[in-house]
């Protein structure tokens, strides 16, 4: 039993100090990349020579989730309105203010939706287009935005977004007929 144990023991050690000492052997040190044959280009051969990395670090992981790059604040009842456009986004590219309000969103009027609703329709799949009619003071006009990954905005910025929209609550002493 105890020399059974004893050659366990040695066998893992002579194991680690392979793997310990020996791991640039296993390493591919030429790689010969060579032209697809049905390319009828003149053959020409590259060699790459030490071992290949990729670096991933500076990649950022898609989300999937297609934003404008705008805060809103909606009431039923009311269009929905801009709080703040964040730098760099769709929505500042195209040209939107604070203060600015949504009319309407692909054609349906933001008074006839809650927050939430406001919130699914602004965003989408990342590289879709969303049309707005905007009011600001007394003009109106539409515009057309392409959705971008929620993965292109600052931290703070994917915060706010994931922490959903903001709601304003509703008085009931609105629905009394005098107050």
């Amino acid at each position: 039993m105890m020399r059974r144990n004893y050659y366990q023991y040695l066998f893992l050690l002579i194991t680690i100090s392979f793997l310990k000492f020996n791991l640039s052997a296993l390493a591919i040190d030429e790689i010969e990349l060579k032209s697809p044959p049905w390319l009828k280009k003149e053959e020409s051969n590259v060699t790459l020579k030490g071992n290949i990395r990729e670096d991933i670090s500076k990649i950022k992981p898609l989300t999937g989730i297609g934003v404008i790059g705008l805060r809103f604040i909606h009431q039923a009842g009311y269009s929905s309105y801009i709080e703040q456009v964040y730098p760099n986004s769709p929505a500042s590219r195209g040209g939107l203010q604070p203060k600015d309000l949504i009319f309407a969103i692909d054609g349906v009027r933001t008074d006839y939706l809650n927050s939430d609703s406001v919130y699914e329709m602004l965003s989408g799949n990342p590289g879709t287009k969303v049309k707005l009619f905007i009011t600001r003071g007394q003009s109106m006009f539409n515009i057309e935005l392409v959705r971008e990954d929620l993965a292109n905005f600052p931290n703070e910025v994917q915060n706010r977004y994931l922490s959903g929209p903001i709601a304003v609550p509703i008085n009931p002493k609105d629905f009394l007929p005098y107050h």
